[in-house]
This record gives C-alpha cells, sequence and structure tokens, in this order.
C-alpha cells in the first residue's frame, strides 16, 4: 500500500518549467538617432556604425518610431555593420536554471537574416541568426555550458549586427533567459484521491493491529 502511495503522489506532483529574461538592454534612453557612419558612447552602451551610404541609419530609445527599441534601416543596395557593446558585472542565475542562452525581443526583420556575432572581451563567444521576417517574437539562443561559464564572469560584451544589402532591424529587449523548474499545483481532484489512499493506508493499518 506504501508504494501504491508514492506512486500516486509521484503522478500527482508533475513538474513544469517557467520562463524568465535578465535584461542586458531595453534600449530606452539614452536615445541615439543618426545616419551613416558614427560611434556613439554613453553610461549603457557604445554604439558604433560602419554604414556603406549616408542615408543607413540606427536609432534606438525615445527617437525611435517604436518607442522604446533599436531599429536600423538600410536602403535597397546599402549595407551597415552596428557594433554594441556593453560593461557588466558578474551574471548570476539560480543554481537551478536551465536552458540558458541570449534573448531578443524581434518586433520585426525584413527578408534578409540577421547575423549575430558575441565576443567577449575581444574573443569569440557565438554566432546566431535571426530569420528574415520575424515579426513580434522573442527568440531565445541556446548558450553552451562553457559559453555561459564565460559570460556569468562579466567582461565587455560585444554583437556585431550585419546582414544583405539593405536589412532592417527592429529590437526591443535583449538579455539572458533561463527556464526553472516549477512545482504544478495539484487540482482537488487529485489532492481527494491521495486522501483516499492516505484513508486505506490507516485502514490497513488498524486491520494489521487488530
Amino acid at each position: 500500500m506504501k508504494k501504491a502511495l508514492v506512486s500516486l503522489a509521484a503522478l500527482v506532483a508533475v513538474a513544469g518549467a517557467q520562463a524568465a529574461v535578465v535584461t542586458i538592454d531595453g534600449f530606452d534612453t539614452p536615445g541615439v538617432s543618426n545616419t551613416g557612419s558614427f560611434t556613439s558612447t554613453d553610461a549603457v552602451r557604445t554604439v558604433t556604425v560602419n554604414a556603406t551610404a549616408s542615408t543607413s541609419s540606427l536609432d534606438i530609445g525615445s527617437t525611435s518610431s517604436t518607442g522604446s527599441a533599436l531599429e536600423v534601416s538600410n536602403r535597397v543596395g546599402q549595407d551597415s555593420t552596428v557594433n554594441l557593446s556593453w560593461t557588466l558585472g558578474a551574471l548570476s542565475l539560480p543554481s537551478n536554471a536551465t536552458n540558458i542562452g541570449f534573448f531578443l525581443q524581434v518586433l520585426e526583420s525584413d527578408g534578409n537574416p540577421t547575423s549575430l556575432d558575441f565576443t567577449l572581451n575581444g574573443a569569440a563567444l557565438s554566432s546566431f541568426t535571426i530569420p528574415g521576417n520575424t515579426v513580434g517574437a522573442g527568440l531565445s539562443f541556446s548558450l553552451t555550458s562553457s559559453e555561459w561559464a564565460t559570460l556569468s564572469a562579466g567582461g565587455t560584451l560585444g554583437l556585431e549586427l550585419n546582414g544583405a544589402s539593405g536589412w532592417d532591424l527592429a529590437i526591443d529587449t535583449f538579455g539572458v533567459s533561463y527556464d526553472v523548474p516549477v512545482q504544478a499545483v495539484p487540482e482537488p481532484g487529485s489532492l481527494a484521491l491521495v486522501g483516499l489512499a492516505l484513508a486505506g493506508v490507516a485502514v490497513a493499518a488498524r486491520r494489521r493491529k487488530a
């Protein structure tokens, strides 16, 4: 009977997972708005844009048409490489965190895929791609355990954005995503089954004493 009770309890306590994000940059103020090639440094980030045409543009923060966002716009046949860097302290996540990765809230990308090349203290860390025609999606890019160990120590995190000529991209939030296990709350019906099982154990115990 005890074995049956343990099995029943295991069925009731079904575990799930809850996703969370530690924000590195919400692309709020201080704002940046410029065209062509330029460099901007403030207390949050450094942005360098190397553009092939003076009409390629980048907007961050309150100057953005979508509000709190980073927007890159290149006309047909034009291209720009956008480099961002942040100075990070040591990063700490819950000890039971899983599925750790970089997170990007992509408001919109055009038909061109966008490459993401991350570095830490100047050394290559990881590379990913935002698919073309991504609209209103939160994307997580998984990091290996060694990549996370390197990143979690902190330092200068760099991100290079680039795509085919004419690429456009709008990003809202950039950060680190992870999952933490969550114990599911038993439903009333399941609790009733456990109660019946406990009652059965009590009855069996009284019979053995008798």
